[in-house]
C-alpha cells in the first residue's frame, strides 16, 4: 500500500511539474512575442520621429524663402507701399525716397 501511495504521489508531482513547465513555456513564448512587437513598434515610432524631424528641418528652409526679398516686396505691396520705380518722381519733403543702389525702399502712398 505504501508503495502504491508513493507511486501516486510521484505521478502527481510529475504531472504538476509538467503542467507548470508547459505553463511557463507558454508564458515565455508570449513574452518573447510581446517584446518583439514592442520593439517593432518602437522602431516604427523612431522612424516616424526621424521623418517628422526631417520635415521640420525642411520647413525651416521654407521659412527662409518667406523672408526672402520677393516675399517681402509682395507683403509691402499688399500694405499699399510703393517700391523703387513704381512712381518715378515721388519724393518726400523734396528728398528722393528711393535708393538707386537696387535696395527696395518703401514709402506709404499718400492721397
Amino acid at each position: 500500500m505504501k508503495e502504491e501511495k508513493f507511486k501516486r504521489i510521484v505521478i502527481g508531482a510529475t504531472v504538476a511539474a509538467v503542467i507548470l513547465l508547459v505553463f511557463l513555456i507558454v508564458f515565455m513564448i508570449y513574452q518573447i512575442i510581446s517584446v518583439s512587437q514592442k520593439r517593432a513598434l518602437e522602431q516604427e515610432l523612431l522612424e516616424q520621429i526621424e521623418l517628422y524631424e526631417q520635415l521640420a528641418a525642411d520647413k525651416e528652409g521654407d521659412i527662409s524663402i518667406y523672408k526672402d526679398r520677393v516675399w517681402l516686396e509682395m507683403a509691402a505691396r499688399k500694405l499699399g507701399l510703393l517700391g523703387a520705380g513704381d512712381v518715378a518722381d515721388l519724393s518726400v519733403d523734396g528728398a528722393d525716397a528711393f535708393s538707386g543702389e537696387g535696395e527696395i525702399v518703401y514709402e506709404i502712398c499718400r492721397d
